[in-house]
């Protein structure tokens, strides 16, 4: 169970290390570009879920929790990012 929080953490900490690099970078542009991440993520994690309705048994399962954990972390990311755009682009 450990490597699906994992998973979380991992496309948590990808998606706010984006945030941060985009905001620097493009700062002009930077919601266009994240959301277009964030959207990207999302329909990912979202297929991953409906393909493993389709696989069955264990693998199924696998596959779902794979893309649970996704949707989880972009959706941490994306809180983190707001919180992030909140405090610090006064």
């Amino acid at each position: 169970m450990q490597i699906f929080i994992y998973i979380c953490l991992g496309v948590t900490l990808l998606f706010a290390i984006a945030s941060i690099l985009l905001r620097r970078i493009f700062p002009e542009k930077n919601g266009k570009y994240l959301g277009i991440g964030f959207a990207g993520l999302l329909v990912i994690s979202v297929i991953i879920i409906i393909i493993s309705f389709f696989v069955g048994g264990w693998s199924g399962m696998g596959y779902g929790f794979i893309g649970i954990s996704i949707f989880i972390g972009t959706l941490l990311g994306g809180v983190l990012n707001i919180v992030t755009k909140h405090f610090f682009d006064r």
